[in-house]
């Protein structure tokens, strides 16, 4: 394997990340950084715990997490490259979220903002930017929240991420939604369901066509409504993924409940199979429910 110890160190713990494996993931960002002390390159051992503290950030293991990004802040160098310090101020301005800590997270995450404009880092702002747009909505700041994700559109609009901007899309789409605006909605949603096809991710496709499905249920266009979910379970099940064909399933059950019943039984018989196999008790035990419902009817 090429590289030096604290190297080998690194991509041994981003194999076991990836393959979820997250306390033999932990165990190598520390043996990591033990190396990178013995080279005497502080900067390795800040890159080092700050992915440790990710790790233990995603696991809800905060305090652990508290400790790996201090560590990690006060190890950089002002030699140090920007996007790796901006990175940990960006995690702990995360974990100030979780902690309540208004104040901390703010600072934290203006930092990060601040560093990653700085040294040209795009797709770095706009993350913060895309977080900083989901508390405002959280906080009912709503000129603040669209204007945040509208600075972060631009950015991977000039800067060609089309991914990213259909990510942000989806989350405008489903703001406008939950307050009722169902053309800006539509319009947000539809264009990162585009997008999403364009980069060949089917699966945020399929939860994008999804949300406006549903929208247009609730609004009572039930045909177009049927059209768009039968879509969605193709999609979901090119992508592989049971959990979301089982929903898409379980909604069309539920519109064909009354026209169709032996129709609708089946699909929530198969919905709660597909739910069974995804580890998803409760919506499995809900289709299961609905069918028997129908079967005694």
């Amino acid at each position: 394997m090429p590289g030096t110890k604290a190297q080998q160190a690194l991509v041994q713990a981003e194999r076991h990340v990836i393959t979820g494996e997250s306390q033999q993931a932990r165990e190598a960002f520390r043996r990591a950084r033990m190396f990178y002390h013995q080279a005497n390159d502080p900067d390795g051992e800040a890159i080092a715990m700050t992915r440790l503290g990710e790790v233990d950030l995603a696991a809800h293991r905060l305090e652990e997490a508290e400790t790996s990004l201090s560590d990690a802040l006060a190890l950089f160098s002002p030699e140090a490259d920007p996007s790796d310090r901006a990175l940990a101020l960006h995690l702990m301005g995360e974990l100030k979220r979780l902690e309540g800590d208004t104040g901390g997270r703010d600072r934290h995450w203006e930092q990060a903002r601040l560093l990653y404009q700085d040294e040209g880092n795009a797709i770095g702002e706009a993350r913060v930017l895309r977080a900083q747009a989901r508390v405002a909505r959280e906080s009912k700041q709503e000129d603040r929240a669209l204007d945040l994700y509208a600075r972060a559109l631009r950015i991977h609009a000039v800067n060609g991420h089309t991914f990213h901007k259909a990510m942000i899309l989806r989350e405008i789409g489903q703001y406008h939604r939950g307050r009722g605006r169902v053309d800006l909605a539509h319009e947000a949603l539809e264009q990162a369901a585009d997008l999403f096809k364009i980069n060949g991710d089917r699966l945020d496709e399929a939860w994008s066509r999804l949300d406006m499905a549903r929208m247009l249920r609730d609004l009572g266009d039930l045909e177009t409504s049927r059209r768009s979910l039968t879509n969605c379970v193709r999609l979901f099940a090119y992508a592989g993924d049971l959990g979301g064909e089982a929903e898409t399933l379980l909604d069309l059950a539920r519109m064909d409940a009354k026209s169709a019943p032996k129709a609708a039984e089946r699909m929530l018989r198969q919905s709660a199979d597909l739910a069974r196999r995804a580890g998803l008790a409760d919506l499995s035990t809900q289709a299961e429910e609905e069918a028997s419902k129908l079967t005694a009817a």
